[in-house]
């Protein structure tokens, strides 16, 4: 009789070992060379910036603007244990699925094998039979101290709907279900579902990992710029076009805004956008990239299209949108332009935030 619930104890191990080894893939049919994924990674332990760019292999700053933190955030910063930090991956389709492109990298140390190193080193978003593939390893129990291992993190460059989408691989906290999942990152439990391929919303499990879509902002930028296909999600920002532009992205317009770097002026070069329409009060005049005006209930915006370069410096391309407003016929100049300032400085306040903290 007592060794009956050791025998039990026994099984449900195994079982939960089963379920925890099992392939995480995402489907991936995108012609797009490469893209930007995320995986939300919760860290058991108490770590600091520094270890998780080591760890993945990433960008700092790529790391901060994912995670909206302040530029002023130091690599020796504390993150808190049970802490979730979204890390920007380069994915990469390859025969209907997604893998992180060749990172990250790790070095197998003493007491390290493959399955211990998907479950505590990358939290089971791997497991050891797809890394033992990867990296063309005939036995997963046989790895040497000092041997480098590319862990092949899931991921998808897909459209989602016919929309873009940044793709987020998230880990299922226990007390999840579909439909919380979808109301936390604005989709439905239907896409979800569809596109995790899970045709009973009760059968997902903690620890599970799932593809996410995430909204991102619209963009004008042009195919033959070198940074042509930059995804933003909402609160998030970016460097781009050799760090001469910041971008960021708002939840509460899905626009695409972006300023030039105030110290870059002297190597990188920005257009101004003309608009030849005329208000009352005259021409208008240039507009700087990221300022704003309204005429005639329409919103018009200078926005960043993209990047060329020069022997001597970087290019920065612009384009006039246009957006339609909600006003009332017979609205006065003086309106229009207090107007524009109001919206100029609400698209603005985010970048400023965010430019202050880079100059501090």
């Amino acid at each position: 009789m007592s060794s009956s619930p050791d025998t039990t104890t026994i099984l449900l191990l195994l079982c939960c070992l089963m379920v925890a080894s099992q392939a995480v893939t995402f489907k991936c049919t995108s012609s797009t060379v490469t893209c930007q994924s995320l995986i939300g990674y919760v860290f058991a332990n108490t770590t600091t910036y520094a270890n998780i760019t080591s760890l993945f292999q990433v960008s700092f700053s790529d790391l901060l603007g994912t995670n909206n933190l302040s530029l002023t955030t130091s690599k020796s910063d504390m993150v808190k244990a049970g802490s979730t930090v979204r890390i920007p991956i380069p994915c990469k389709c390859s025969e209907g699925i997604g893998q992180s492109d060749q990172i990250p990298v790790y070095t197998v140390v003493a007491g390290d094998g493959l399955d211990a190193i998907a479950r505590y080193k990358f939290d089971q978003f791997v497991n050891d039979t797809e890394i033992a593939t990867a990296n063309n390893i005939s036995d997963p129990t046989n790895i040497d101290i000092g041997q480098k291992v590319w862990i092949p993190l899931p991921c998808s460059c897909d459209e989602v709907e016919e929309e873009p989408v940044m793709h987020l691989a998230y880990q299922v906290a226990a007390g999840n279900t579909v439909d919380t999942i979808a109301v936390e990152f604005n989709t439905t439990e239907s896409t979800l579902l569809k596109l995790n391929g899970i045709d009973d919303p009760k059968s997902i499990q903690a620890d599970q990992i799932l593809d996410v879509p995430l909204k991102v902002c619209q963009s004008s930028i042009s195919s033959d710029s070198p940074d042509y296909g930059l995804l933003l999600s909402n609160d998030t920002y970016t460097l781009t076009a050799n760090d001469c532009v910041i971008c960021s992205c708002s939840s509460s317009s899905y626009v695409l805004v972006c300023m030039l770097v105030s110290d870059k002026s002297s190597s990188c070069h920005a257009m101004t956008c003309s608009d030849n329409a005329t208000l009352s009060l005259g021409p208008l005049s240039d507009l700087s990239l990221g300022s704003t005006v309204i005429s005639d209930c329409e919103l018009s915006t200078c926005s960043y299209t993209g990047y060329s370069n020069t022997s001597s410096s970087i290019n920065i391309l612009t384009t006039l949108t246009d957006q339609s407003t909600a006003c009332t016929s017979g609205s006065s100049s003086q309106t229009a332009r207090s107007r524009s300032s109001c919206m100029s400085f609400a698209i603005s306040l985010h970048m400023i935030l965010i430019w202050i903290c880079f100059m501090s």
